[in-house]
């Protein structure tokens, strides 16, 4: 009975041995590297740069929005407070 125990421990134990052994040598599956091209390269801005720019007239501070990515003005000019310099 013993000698059975020990065959099946040492079964089980040279089971194991491979699985570990082969999940170190099998090579992963892997895609070759690939250069990237020229329009791969480059950064696509997926929204519009817009902010506010502000102006000093006359004593007083405005505000109007800017794309940046059209170069386009976006609605009037908005008073925001007189400007205390």
């Amino acid at each position: 009975m013993k000698h059975k125990n020990l065959i099946q421990k040492m079964a089980l134990l040279a089971g194991t041995a491979c699985l570990t052994l082969t999940t170190f040598i099998c090579p992963a599956a892997s895609m070759p590297a690939q250069a990237a091209t020229a329009s791969e390269g480059t950064i696509q801005p997926r929204q519009d740069r817009i902010e506010y720019v502000y102006k000093i007239e006359d004593g007083k501070l405005y505000k109007r929005l800017y794309n940046y990515s059209n170069g386009d003005w976006i609605g009037d000019w908005i008073y925001v407070c007189d400007y205390p310099g």
